[in-house]
């Protein structure tokens, strides 16, 4: 019952006993939404708790437990090293963040990347103790989350996101702070762990054997995708992975999915909100952009230039934030947006379509926090038919360019 009540006090010393109104558990963090009254004060307080306790996460192999890790490190640093500088270049697109920190000392070295995976794993796990919480505004009413969404829903979110990448667009000193604290986006390359590029073509046959007579004319032109896209992860992740000093540099929010922005029930000022920066750091904004259009858009929508209209709607939104002087050419957006989404799909095969079967979507069909396309065959085959097309371009890019 009072187990929070020693976060709560590092904000609020006064506090007494808590009502928790509402709860999420999810694979790397728990998160409790509560209301507490103050001695000596008139009124109820009303907060949000994201909190990791590694102990909790201590089962996972060392490659996952350090992403849990990770992510706690990440979305911290964040809020108290980037956050400050992004509100500065007009960016408020966050929850008010009342408290950040953690304590990983005998885990995760305080200099250490969170993509250098080359970091040998502890001899002993000190994790008694250990892990982090952030203490935030809830937002609730006129608040609200939902997913799938629709294109003007989307073009909301889209032009929230296009606010974060704006304020940071090729701000080399920014960047640099960015690169040497956080991460890397959630489906990036160098943040998964090395099993799932490993297995890349089995994976694919596990979900062609599990699906492949709902299109066989798709599933006999793609007979090969796994080998394709194991082949060009390197070289795409290279590409969509540029340095705090490059163009187009920016900063990705990293898991930029439906559920992880809190739309308006009607018009505000405010407009919509960004959460969960477990995964942010230097990035292409079009890494965001590709996930956040398949991940929970349904087919229909995107079919018939839904998709064009989102992307075009998003690059408007981005230019006229940066101004001539700094435009994101649309030649160069559609290529980097191609590449992300060949990335994705990478990610979604090696994570999620290796365990994929008919009854796991039936299961998760309605599961707003799952991508679209491990709950839905029409959304996992309009995207696949979507990807085929792009790595085939990729290939062809690849192939004319010098060793």
């Amino acid at each position: 019952m009072h187990e929070l009540l020693p976060i709560l006090r590092q904000v609020f010393p006064a506090a007494s006993a808590y009502d928790t109104l509402s709860s999420v558990t999810q694979a790397n963090a728990e998160g409790f939404r509560v209301q507490f009254e103050e001695e000596d004060h008139v009124g109820i307080n009303d907060v949000f708790i994201k909190k990791v306790d590694a102990s909790t996460y201590a089962s996972k192999s060392w490659p996952d437990f350090r992403r849990t890790l990770m992510y706690l490190r990440t979305e911290v640093l964040f809020y108290k090293k980037l956050l400050p500088d992004l509100k500065e270049r007009g960016f408020h697109a966050t929850p008010d963040i009342l408290l950040a920190d953690f304590d990983l000392k005998g885990l995760i070295d305080e200099d250490e990347k969170a993509t250098d995976q080359s970091k040998p794993e502890p001899e002993n796990w000190i994790v008694e103790g250990k892990g982090g919480h952030i203490i935030m505004e809830a937002i609730g009413n006129p608040y609200y989350q939902d997913s799938p969404i629709t294109l003007e829903q989307a073009k909301a979110t889209l032009s929230a996101v296009a606010g974060l990448h704006a304020a940071a667009w090729e701000d080399k000193e920014l960047l640099a702070k960015a690169d040497k604290w956080l991460s890397r986006g959630s489906y990036h390359l160098k943040t998964r762990n090395v099993k799932e590029l490993a297995g890349m073509e089995q994976s694919w046959e596990h979900f062609r054997s599990n699906f492949g007579e709902s299109d066989p004319a798709l599933f006999d032109r793609c007979s090969d995708i796994g080998k394709r896209i194991k082949d060009l992860a390197e070289y795409i992740s290279d590409e969509v992975s540029p340095g705090p000093t490059d163009r187009y540099a920016t900063l990705s929010h990293g898991d930029f999915k439906a559920m992880n922005c809190f739309l308006p029930r009607e018009s505000m000022a405010r407009g919509v909100i960004l959460v969960d920066f477990a995964s942010t750091g230097v990035g292409l904004g079009m890494s965001d952009v590709a996930m956040h259009i398949h991940h929970a858009i349904k087919t229909e929508d995107l079919a018939k230039g839904g998709e064009e209209e989102l992307f075009d709607h998003y690059l408007d939104q981005l230019n006229m934030q940066l101004g001539p002087d700094k435009a994101y050419p649309k030649d160069v957006a559609l290529r980097h947006y191609r590449l992300a989404c060949a990335d994705y799909f990478r990610f979604l095969l090696g994570r999620f379509w290796k365990s994929a079967t008919p009854e796991t979507f039936e299961k998760r069909k309605n599961s707003k926090n799952t991508v679209l396309m491990n709950r839905n065959l029409e959304s996992a085959m309009a995207f696949l038919d979507r990807v085929e097309k792009h790595v085939t371009e990729i290939e062809k890019e690849r192939s004319a360019c010098p060793l």
